[in-house]
């Protein structure tokens, strides 16, 4: 199947029933554990796709996704869910920090209505793609021609993989394909203008993660009431790097910029969740950011070594002297 690049956007997607409430010394946060990872990669590009997570178990886990691998590639980990609230159904977008807590700073209103297409059993041969195999080929065709294939592996496992399909090929080809318990769609190829095709495939895997959200923190934002949300959690004491407002001599435009977000990103991460993660823990997360943006920055050319070098000392000496003043928090 040769394929090239096409992006397909349809803003149509199908209720998530979700919001079992589990409490985490505080009725405002929900804590979700995910066992399950379908990444959907590009043919065009298979070094990168949308990883969408999810509970096999209890379909009231709000399914959510992020960039593949974005903990090694980007600087903010971006991450979109689902949010049910006074009878609508948000698309929320949002940061996760420390790979656990999550942070809404947008959201989108979509209607419940499902983008379902009629699939047909192209024929009786099955198809061997990667590590699935017999994978039955569906079509739907709309009016003027346009085709969408996909295939589909029965994994007889009975976990239903709709919701979590749904909340990629929903978006990405304006489709929710009826799957049956076992079903996962392994290839979706979109057949537009007789030659031309764009296409996807997935790869599946086991995790073992918790996620935390804050009910509170995503309500005042969809209520525009934020600044009242950020009232009640600020604090006067912070770490001392929060009120930084320069850095040594050797530092230029482009490294302060990126010291400045480094600092940004910790700092909002200690307001919104102090209360429930320890300071040691923030303590590790910082080293732990400075290490993983060295590593991005270096990868992607951000930096210069010079830079990099200078960042590293100015980011030590912050954390340092904070773990010698004010990192206590006393």
């Amino acid at each position: 199947m040769n394929k090239s690049p096409f992006k397909f956007n349809k803003n149509k997607f199908i209720l998530l029933l979700f919001l079992t409430i589990a409490s985490l010394s505080d009725a405002q946060i929900l804590k979700y554990h995910y066992d399950k990872e379908m990444t959907f990669f590009s043919e065009a590009d298979s070094l990168s796709g949308i990883s969408v997570r999810f509970n096999s178990k209890d379909k009231s886990v709000p399914v959510y996704s992020i960039d593949f691998d974005s903990e090694k590639k980007f600087i903010r980990n971006t991450i979109n869910f689902y949010y049910p609230y006074r009878k609508n159904m948000y698309r929320m977008d949002g940061v996760l920090y420390n790979r656990k807590y999550a942070s809404a700073n947008g959201f989108t209103t979509y209607s419940a209505e499902s983008p379902i297409r009629t699939f047909k059993k192209a024929s009786d041969t099955l198809y061997d793609y990667r590590t699935f195999k017999d994978l039955e080929k569906r079509i739907a065709t709309d009016k003027d021609g346009t085709k969408i294939e996909i295939f589909v592996a029965n994994l007889k496992d009975q976990i239903d993989y709709s919701e979590p399909a749904l909340f990629y090929l929903s978006q990405h080809y304006g489709i929710s394909p009826g799957l049956g318990k076992g079903e996962i769609v392994v290839y979706t190829n979109y057949v537009f203008n007789k030659n031309n095709s764009a296409a996807d495939f997935v790869k599946l895997k086991d995790i073992n993660e918790d996620v935390y959200f804050n009910k509170e923190q995503i309500e005042f934002l969809i209520d525009d009431k934020y600044k009242d949300f950020y009232k009640k959690v600020e604090t006067d004491e912070m770490p001392m790097y929060c009120s930084v407002t320069s850095f040594g001599k050797n530092v230029d435009e482009r490294t302060n910029e990126e010291l400045n977000d480094h600092l940004g990103n910790v700092c909002e991460y200690f307001t919104l969740w102090r209360k429930y993660e320890t300071n040691d823990g923030f303590k590790k997360y910082y080293d732990t950011e400075v290490k993983r943006r060295v590593e991005i920055y270096r990868r992607n050319g951000n930096l210069n070594e010079k830079q990099l070098k200078v960042y590293i000392e100015e980011a030590n000496k912050l954390k340092n002297q904070n773990s010698t003043e004010n990192f206590d928090y006393k």
